[in-house]
């Protein structure tokens, strides 16, 4: 006699699924600097006067776009039955996006470290400039904005041409993408990043909703 297990539900998958909106809600809450759209020393300058909230800050983003990655095996395990090349391709370029933005990340000490106290300096402000500038920064930032538009319209194409999740979630994930792109004030970037986050509870609920794992005795 011998015994075949069913696959585990993927409770850790799922939490981390819903935990990026959550850790972007916080991100945006405890950092009141916001994304670079502002000048170098100006943006700095913001750095210095708020270093303790930029520091929080950077944990919850790095939490934020890293959840990418578990939210591209997700939209792959999720999709595979339907749409299995459709899934993987977008669960590849969310989970691409994820790394691409936990490297992007990686700067956000750097900055603060080129934040002095009392404001920035015409130095800092000038390294910061060439970091922007540089070739590296283009060549990581692009390919993750582009990364996780396509991933994130393939995903909404299949919802909506299959149903394998409800259909009112594709323009949930539209919206809160497009509202918590920072472009907006900080409370309509919070509200974008909450609309994400109900957008994303059927994922994480069709994932759950997999059969229990079980033994199937053999003779």
């Amino acid at each position: 006699m011998s015994t075949s297990p069913a696959p585990r539900k993927p409770y850790l998958l799922a939490a981390a699924v819903l935990a990026g909106p959550l850790a972007g809600v916080v991100w945006h809450l405890a950092d009141t600097v916001g994304l670079p759209r502002s000048e170098a020393a100006d943006y700095l300058a913001q750095v210095a006067a708020d270093r303790q909230g930029y520091a929080l800050g950077t944990v919850f983003y790095m939490a934020f776009v890293g959840s990418y990655i578990p939210s591209g095996l997700a939209v792959m395990r999720v999709l595979r039955d339907r749409a299995p090349l459709a899934g993987t391709i977008s669960g590849l370029l969310l989970a691409l996006a994820g790394v691409l933005g936990l490297i992007v990340s990686g700067m956000r000490p750097v900055v603060l470290g080129l934040a002095p106290e009392g404001g920035a300096v015409a130095e800092a402000a000038a390294a910061y400039e060439r970091y922007q500038d540089s070739a590296w920064f283009g060549g990581v930032m692009l390919p993750m904005l582009a990364s996780v538009v396509i991933g994130l319209v393939v995903q909404i194409a299949v919802i909506l041409r299959t149903g394998v999740l409800p259909r009112w979630t594709a323009p949930l994930l539209l919206a809160g993408f497009v509202l918590s792109s920072g472009e907006f004030s900080a409370a309509v970037t919070v509200l974008g990043v909450l609309v994400q986050l109900a957008g994303t509870v059927p994922l994480a609920a069709k994932l759950l909703a997999e059969p229990e794992a079980r033994s199937v005795a053999l003779a």
